[in-house]
């Protein structure tokens, strides 16, 4: 056993650099490995925001009356790094000049890269002389009289919502859409 040991011994020191270097290399390695993992960007994947979650049935009747039509509840469709949803209801008017509409369309950003395409283009939608911004709902809001929306970027959703005529939304009241948007969030 003694000459086993000795064999060993005998060994190691006549390879002892062949070892150090070795073992420097690893150590070099795993640091380079810590360093490249530490600045790598994170791939967080986000849930999407379903807009029937947001504005439930019991919500459209606060807003509509007891009697509402679900319009459209497809769910959640993702494409690339955004994923988007609509839930809309309508009131029972058979005069279809004077049906009411509430409708709320989710855009949601499931990633870094998706919740940064989606604040570039609500930025980039704010144009034309009918666009005013409101103050206190979301992170950033404007009204768009033109087409009836309130367009909220809240966190990494852009939310869009109109309520009123669904015949004439240019009529859209800012301060219905605004009631809208509290009564969701």
């Amino acid at each position: 056993m003694n000459h086993y040991i000795q064999t060993v011994k005998n060994y190691l020191s006549e390879h002892k650099n062949i070892f150090l270097i070795s073992a420097l290399i690893i150590v070099i390695l795993a640091v380079m490995a810590a360093l490249f993992m530490y600045n790598s960007p994170q791939k967080h994947t986000y849930k999407a925001t379903n807009a029937c979650d947001l504005f439930s049935p019991k919500k459209a009747q606060d807003l509509l009356g007891e009697k509402v039509i679900s319009v459209d509840t497809k769910g959640v469709i993702v494409s690339g790094d955004i994923a988007t949803s609509k839930c809309s209801y309508t009131d029972s008017n058979q005069d279809t000049t004077k049906l009411r509409v509430a409708a709320v369309a989710v855009r949601s950003g499931i990633n870094e890269k998706g919740i940064q395409q989606n604040i570039t283009e609500f930025t980039n939608s704010k144009t034309g002389k009918t666009v005013e911004d409101v103050n206190d709902i979301g992170d950033k809001a404007y009204f768009n009289q033109t087409l009836g929306q309130l367009n909220v970027l809240r966190g990494r959703d852009w939310i869009i919502l109109s309520y009123g005529l669904g015949s004439a939304p240019e009529t859209n009241e800012l301060s219905k859409n605004i009631d809208l948007a509290k009564n969701l969030f």
